[in-house]
């Protein structure tokens, strides 16, 4: 039982130090189980690398896993059966619901819960209170600080109501994945795969309270526990004092695992430290081994470029400054063309990181578009803009509205009904030049005229208004009735999605986008249908029996549809990887481009 760090600067080998020392000791001890723990989105990346340091070229006792799935590792060994993990789309039905129910007790959340994104920011305060270990009483004990008539009083009472709620319906019935570490931290000392194994912890920057109550189980029982940490020569990391000192992050993880290690009884043993002059990736670029030294503390020292260095050189780092987004875009175009033409860099070699990349995102296709450059956009892409979830959602909106005129041609005009746009734009300026409103209408035979309609253009248009009414008008009977439960409404919806044979036209698109080279949004249509259902099943799991209006529902599946995300693997190597400071993960590049 002991606690290693490994402790340098930025580039200065800890990952690559870390990975051959895992790799030669599993081949000197194939017995012992050898852990890799990193963030979530570097798991695969990970798995690679220690393929690659491994001589034969596979590993057999060593794994590469986030701590989730080191979770769903050690459960499976144990036979834990716990209750089922209640996962992000879940938790905004629950909170949606919860909040409709006590939408009368609310002050401030009331007026904005309707508000799209709303509910998915009071869904990420309450799991921030899960993780952070922030109950009742510290709830209670802080907001006794409060004056009462402060805004921050009301919106902690209304965040506490709601979360009091959300708690209340989980209790016994779900966990939550913030919840799962704790159960997986009364797990640990079941679990033969931990037993005396090796444990490594590597690119994280800090650990909740709860990963913190992990690590101290994982102490106990494992042989070792390394952890590689960030921070200068010139700091001892050993020493937290405040939040805002250089390397706090790193201080305060380091800090933390000591006291956790001494209260289980570990050993700390001696650091390994890896502080070169010039770390080992910026060996032959002094600029940036300049930046990486002097970033952010006050010295006076400035870089002056050496004699040998060539006076035509553009210099590692550079500033510019454009007018707005859409011009920076461009730039970014610009300048990865130059690169790949005469600097001999590859796509993938280059990273776009933008501060907010929702931003940018638009025009930086663009540009790339116009430049012939492959680009990935490594961001989770919200559903709400696909065409089959605007095909369910303008259903519902249509049936809600009681067949409006543009509600009627909303969900006509998504591509997946059926009908061809010149039959469309017969009958949306029948409908509007006659005032056409409400189901009845569109049950009844249309014998009325506008200017310019003949008796072939009447015959055309009940024929287009029968096929309508016959494809909706069995979902149409469950949606009008009084009396009916999620359980109904979802059911009624996917026998007509069944109905109207919408698998096969998502598979269509999904094809379509392949042909057109666009694999992207290929990949998005071959999952899209997967996660609309599995939300579904979640409906009916969750809320199932409960009565509901239609207006309800419609507010429900929007609630679920914003925090349901697909997350797209880059489709082909050679890329330019576009994403954000918060999510990308970067690995062996050559240039980075900094937006924003």
């Amino acid at each position: 039982m002991s606690l290693q760090f490994i402790l340098g600067n930025s580039g200065s080998g800890k990952s690559h130090y870390l990975y051959q020392q895992i790799v030669n000791e599993s081949m000197e001890h194939p017995e012992k189980n050898y852990l890799v723990l990193v963030p979530e989105q570097f798991t695969m990346q990970t798995q690679r690398d220690l393929c690659a340091a491994h001589p034969r070229g596979g590993i057999m006792n060593i794994d590469a896993l986030s701590f989730m799935r080191l979770a769903y590792r050690v459960f499976e060994e144990v036979g834990r059966e716990e209750q089922p993990v209640l996962d992000d789309e879940g938790k905004n039905l629950v909170i949606r619901r919860i909040a409709g129910k006590l939408e009368d007790d609310l002050k401030v959340l009331k007026g904005n819960l309707k508000k799209q994104g709303y509910i998915s920011e009071v869904k990420s305060v309450i799991s921030e209170f899960v993780q952070y270990g922030v109950d009742f009483d510290k709830l209670d004990d802080f907001m006794e600080g409060l004056s009462q008539e402060s805004y921050l009083y009301y919106k902690l009472q209304d965040i506490r109501k709601v979360y009091e709620g959300f708690e209340e319906y989980l209790r016994d019935r779900y966990i939550t994945k913030e919840e799962m570490l704790d159960v997986l931290a009364r797990a640990v000392c079941d679990s033969e795969l931990l037993k005396g194994s090796v444990i490594a912890l590597d690119g994280f920057t800090g650990f909740t309270p709860v990963q913190i109550r992990l690590i101290s189980e994982l102490l106990k029982v494992s042989e070792k526990v390394i952890v590689t940490v960030e921070i200068d020569r010139r700091e001892d990391p050993f020493i937290y004092r405040h939040p805002y000192q250089l390397f706090a992050l790193s201080k305060q993880m380091v800090t933390s695992l000591v006291k956790t290690a001494q209260d289980a009884g570990a050993e700390v043993e001696e650091s390994v430290c890896l502080y070169e002059k010039v770390p080992y990736r910026f060996r032959e670029n002094p600029e940036m081994a300049f930046l990486e030294s002097e970033l952010f503390r006050y010295s006076r020292r400035q870089y002056k470029k050496k004699k040998e260095e060539s006076e035509t050189c553009s210099g590692a780092i550079s500033l510019h400054e454009t007018k707005n987004p859409r011009e920076e875009a461009r730039y970014v175009a610009e300048s990865i063309r130059k690169l790949v033409r005469e600097k001999d860099y590859r796509y993938r070699d280059i990273a776009v990181i933008a501060a907010d990349l929702n931003l940018y995102a638009d025009a930086l296709e663009k540009a790339c578009e116009l430049f012939e450059i492959p680009v990935f956009m490594d961001h989770k892409k919200s559903i709400l803009l696909n065409s089959f979830v605007e095909y369910l959602r303008s259903l519902l909106a249509m049936a809600e509205q009681n067949f409006s005129a543009e509600s009627v041609f909303r969900f006509l005009r998504t591509d997946l009904t059926g009908f061809t746009g010149e039959e469309l734009d017969l009958l949306e300026n029948y409908v509007l030049a006659l005032g056409i409103r409400g189901y009845k209408k569109w049950q009844e035979k249309w014998i009325r005229r506008a200017k310019d309609t003949t008796e072939e253009d009447l015959e055309v248009l009940n024929h287009l208004r029968v096929r309508f009414v016959e494809k909706t008008e069995d979902l149409v009977f469950v949606l009008k009735q009084r009396q009916k439960t999620v359980r109904d409404v979802t059911l009624a919806i996917c026998e007509f999605l069944e109905k109207e044979e919408i698998q096969k036209q998502v598979k269509v698109l999904e094809n379509q986008f392949t042909e057109a080279g666009e694999l992207a949004l290929a990949k998005e249509y071959a999952q899209i249908y997967r996660v609309v259902m599995e939300l579904f099943d979640k409906f009916v799991s969750l809320l199932g029996d409960e009565r509901i209006a239609l207006k309800e529902y419609r507010e429900l599946l929007d609630a679920g549809m914003e925090e349901a995300m697909i997350g797209v693997i880059p489709p082909s190597l050679d890329e330019v990887m576009a994403g954000d400071i918060e999510r990308t993960r970067l690995k062996d590049i050559r240039a980075l481009i900094l937006l924003g």
